[in-house]
């Protein structure tokens, strides 16, 4: 028997085209905070092999975890949608889209995910190493020294999370969206889409709701 393609609200009239809705009535999503704090709003960090990282959650490595493997068990499961922004559900404000997918470019799973367990330097794209988003953002703070500068985009991330570097203060709590995404699955537009195709389709909806405060630039 094949199962019943996994359905999502679609946005279509003009007046409901609102994506965090969307992100709200999605099945499966979790909305877990980024970083660690040790004091309101002031990030954890640690250093490893002389760099200094800021520090993911335990409930955002859960839920990654968690994310990940399960969707692994499902064949037709194809990755994370993942969605960072300011705010609680109902005032959520989005900052950066993107995804993590399953398959990779020469391997049927992708480096990003693959024992995602112990893969902290990739992490499902959140990992700590260069070119990934916890890497380049605390290269981006701490300036660490590297085979490059930290790219002009996290450099961006930064000046808006943060409102001083050292110590690393938020100017308010960040939070990430993850939503596993199956083949069959609709996006805002009620269209059924793959997650490539989904990733597009959000960031332009949200550069259109969002245009202050999207940190993707060109619709990448």
């Amino acid at each position: 028997m094949v199962a019943e393609p996994r359905r999502t609200p679609a946005l279509t009239e003009p007046d409901s085209l609102d994506v965090t809705a969307w992100f709200r009535a999605t099945g499966g999503h979790k909305l877990v905070p980024i970083f660690e704090e040790e004091a309101p709003l002031q990030v954890v960090t640690r250093i490893s092999g002389g760099r200094r990282l800021l520090c993911r959650s335990q409930e955002m490595e859960t839920a990654v975890i968690d994310m990940v493997e399960a969707g692994l068990g499902a064949p037709d499961w194809e990755g994370l949608l993942y969605v960072m922004g300011w705010g609680e559900p109902d005032a959520f404000k989005v900052l950066y889209v993107g995804k993590a997918e399953r398959k990779g470019v020469k391997h049927p799973i992708s480096a990003n995910i693959v024992s995602i367990r112990t893969n902290k330097h990739k992490f499902a794209r959140w990992g700590d190493g260069l070119s990934y988003h916890i890497g380049d953002l605390s290269q981006a703070l701490f300036g660490f020294k590297a085979y490059r500068q930290a790219p002009a985009t996290h450099r961006r991330w930064a000046q808006t999370l943060f409102t001083t570097f050292e110590p690393p203060v938020l100017k308010q709590r960040v939070y990430l969206y993850l939503i596993p995404w199956f083949s069959g699955m609709t996006g805002p537009s009620g269209l059924a889409g793959s997650l490539p195709a989904v990733e597009k389709e959000v960031i332009a909806l949200a550069g259109f709701q969002f245009a202050d405060s999207i940190l993707n630039r060109d619709g990448v």
